[in-house]
């Protein structure tokens, strides 16, 4: 049985956690496949994963501290206070645990917006957060117009919705593949949105946030280092070994 993301802030309720529980319903779904992790659009590998027993956190102790301060900041931002920021993880290497970190990251925000609304005592958002593999969204896209296919040219604008108004959003390996300018339009639709209205967003690259200035334009990395916290991801690569 996958782990339930709440266990770390309601252990004395969940020491006796089944597939029953209505907030393991609410967040992780019935199947285990879905519920507010399955909405994220969040890899299934990924859905059990946080910071406390993420299989990216001895190997990246450093940074871990850096993201347990930030995750600390989720509880102010969703009571109106001080807004998160959003991040950008890299590593010159890849499968030194960038993802990994990245979705326990949504996965603690899913849980953190959950667990305040219910104590305000309102509905939780069904969607407070959207994962994004922008290699598999760019394979999407060149199928969807080398095909002519007008169904998935509407889905992915409808995702560019989406991924424009969430609450946070996770942008994963972002501009290693070589892309055509209008797919790149796409993403700067997105970050431009995201960035200009402060909607905390977590990147992942195997590029220097330097590189954001050739891969969009000086304007738009502009606004990503402003808006950014910079942690760099250590060590040759793990794949394979989560």
């Amino acid at each position: 049985m996958t782990a339930c993301i709440l266990q770390n802030y309601r252990k004395d309720r969940c020491a006796n956690c089944d597939n029953l529980c209505a907030h393991r319903i609410a967040l992780h779904g019935l199947d285990g496949n879905s519920g507010r992790l399955g909405n994220a659009g969040l890899p299934a590998d990924y859905r059990g994963i946080t910071l406390a027993n993420s299989p990216a956190r001895e190997g990246q102790a450093k940074a871990y501290r850096l993201l347990e301060q930030y995750v600390a900041t989720f509880k102010r931002h969703l009571a109106g206070g001080e807004r998160a920021k959003s991040l950008y993880l890299w590593s010159e290497s890849p499968g030194t645990g960038k993802t990994t970190t990245a979705s326990a990251l949504l996965a603690e925000y899913i849980a953190h917006d959950y667990l305040s609304a219910l104590k305000a005592g309102k509905q939780p958002q069904q969607t407070p957060a959207l994962f994004l593999d922008v290699n598999e969204w760019q394979t999407q896209y060149n199928i969807a117009t080398m095909t002519s296919d007008e169904d998935a040219v509407k889905r992915i604008g409808n995702d560019i919705k989406r991924l424009q108004s969430v609450d946070f959003a996770v942008l994963d390996d972002i501009g290693v593949r070589d892309a055509t300018e209008a797919f790149r339009s796409y993403l700067h639709a997105i970050i431009n949105y995201r960035t200009t209205n402060g909607l905390p967003t977590v990147f992942t690259s195997n590029l220097p946030i330097e590189d954001m200035a050739r891969v969009f334009d000086d304007r738009l990395y502009d606004r990503m280092r402003d808006m950014c916290a910079v942690i760099h991801f250590s060590g040759e690569s793990k794949r394979g070994m989560r």
